[in-house]
């Protein structure tokens, strides 16, 4: 028997004692429908602002680089990271703050401790929503505690409390000073399609190659600021970079400022299993380039449409069910930030609390989403009943998010509020039978399945598009 089947049968076991102890404890309440809200006027202001948010070098401290293996620890600094805040409003007393940061991700424990220390705040009035989402760089700090030493191939936490700290500080003055840098404006929304601008090794018949754009143009004639969103992985740098990087997201940031004077909020989009294609052979030089072609790509969007100052959302919680064992023994151990739910459906007798945000500025849609969602969850184009690893048509998925909101150009934010992992369609998801979540499979075409290793399990997509469903029928 393989040593690892041994491991895995521990794990399971100590997951289903936990998830008994946590149903003695914990009764898992219902949710409340959380309300519709509207903010109206006669003209869009905006703020932004941005911080260098980096490790504290100085200290001799270890610090792991997250994003591939465990245990990677950094080893010096390609180029710095930093934190973003925009603040949105329609010229009135109420507003919302979009933040964004260099790091792999967070979970919702930790959203909400920075959402309470902005509303805290002394100098922020009338915030009434808080996105917080990530360019999940594969070279940034470790802020979840999944890339610390591993022993038994399960990682111990790598996160560093100083560096958490100055994370969420920032986060606050990034918002407070966005804030203050409000100003009167236009908002315009572009995209553009990047052909062959992205690639993939699950097979999926469309990639959704856009490129989106939010354009905010201030009446004094200063400098613009773009909300930009794009579906591949910042990860480009490899398993075996121990430097501290933003990748792309940085350079492509760098450039437009440069050119443009433009400051940016990038996001990522339905990222999972996504990359952008590889330009260079020298890591490097490869994230270098896709910064500057994207920026470049950015910098063409001619055809926008002016936004009408309204912003919607339904920011809405939700329980997700909870099959992957490994990580909630993660969460047992308080590697990751965990609270632990009764749930008679999953395979660890546990569900996770996560949320979504549906909401309209102007006209452009967009939906805040946790974790990393293979681009047919939302777009659509699955695979077939011939193609699919386990021989299941389409029908066993539920309706992309596309569908569901009748906009196939809808912004997906992916890792926004919470990284709950890979969001993988029914009948494309294949566990390994005796390690399942611990090692991956490989299907009959050789197709290697890590991606379900690192899901919360085959009923996430349904849990997403069940909640979605729900608030777009309320926004509606």
């Amino acid at each position: 028997m393989d040593p690892l089947d041994i491991v895995m049968k521990g794990i399971i076991g100590i997951d289903h004692s936990y998830a008994k102890k946590a149903a003695k404890k914990t009764k898992t309440p219902a949710i409340p429908e959380s309300p519709l809200r509207k903010i109206k006027g006669d003209g869009y202001r905006l703020g932004f602002s941005t911080l260098e948010t980096m490790p504290n070098v100085e200290s001799g401290r270890t610090f792991y680089i997250a994003g591939h293996g465990s245990g990677h620890k950094m080893e010096g600094i390609v180029s710095p990271v930093y934190v973003s805040a925009v603040w949105i409003d329609c010229g009135g007393d109420e507003g919302i703050l979009w933040l964004g940061g260099d790091i792999i991700g967070l979970t919702r424990i930790e959203v909400e401790e920075i959402r309470s220390r902005i509303l805290s705040s002394k100098v922020i009035k009338g915030c009434k929503l808080i996105n917080i989402s990530v360019t999940h760089s594969h070279s940034g700090v470790d802020t979840l505690g999944y890339w610390g030493k591993p022993i038994a191939s399960v990682p111990l936490d790598g996160k560093d409390p100083e560096y958490m700290e100055t994370l969420m500080s920032n986060f606050v003055k990034a918002s407070e000073q966005a804030y203050l840098n409000r100003k009167p404006g236009k908002l315009y929304s572009g995209r553009i399609e990047i052909k062959d601008g992205l690639f993939t090794k699950r097979g999926f018949t469309d990639k959704h190659e856009f490129l989106t754009r939010l354009r905010f143009a201030p009446d004094d004639g200063g400098n613009e600021t773009w909300f930009m969103n794009f579906g591949g992985h910042p990860n480009s740098l490899g398993g075996s970079n121990r430097m501290l990087s933003g990748e792309y997201p940085y350079f492509m940031r760098e450039k437009i400022k440069a050119e443009t004077g433009a400051d940016v909020l990038f996001t990522i989009g339905a990222i999972g299993a996504m990359d952008v294609c590889q330009m260079d052979e020298d890591p490097l030089e490869c994230v270098k380039k896709q910064g500057a072609m994207i920026a470049e790509n950015a910098e063409k969007i001619t055809e926008e449409r002016l936004l009408e100052p309204e912003i919607k959302f339904i920011q809405q919680p939700f329980y997700m069910p909870v099959d992957n064992y490994v990580l909630t023994l993660l969460a047992i151990l308080h590697t990751m930030s965990f609270k632990a739910y009764p749930c008679e459906t999953s395979l660890t007798g546990v569900s996770t609390k996560t949320e979504l945000t549906y909401m309209k500025i102007g006209d452009q849609k967009f939906v805040t989403l946790p974790g990393e969602n293979f681009v047919s969850t939302v777009y659509g184009s699955y695979k077939t009943a011939e193609t699919s690893p386990i021989g299941l048509g389409e029908e066993v998925n539920p309706a992309p998010l596309c569908e569901i909101c009748g906009d196939s150009e809808i912004i997906a934010v992916g890792n926004t509020n919470d990284m709950t992992g890979y969001v993988v369609p029914p009948n494309d998801f294949m566990l390994n039978p005796t390690q399942p979540f611990l090692n991956g499979v490989k299907d009959k075409t050789g197709l290697n399945h890590y991606h379900e290793t690192n899901s919360m399990g085959v009923n996430t997509q349904q849990a997403i598009a069940d909640a979605f469903r729900d608030v777009v029928n309320r926004m509606d």
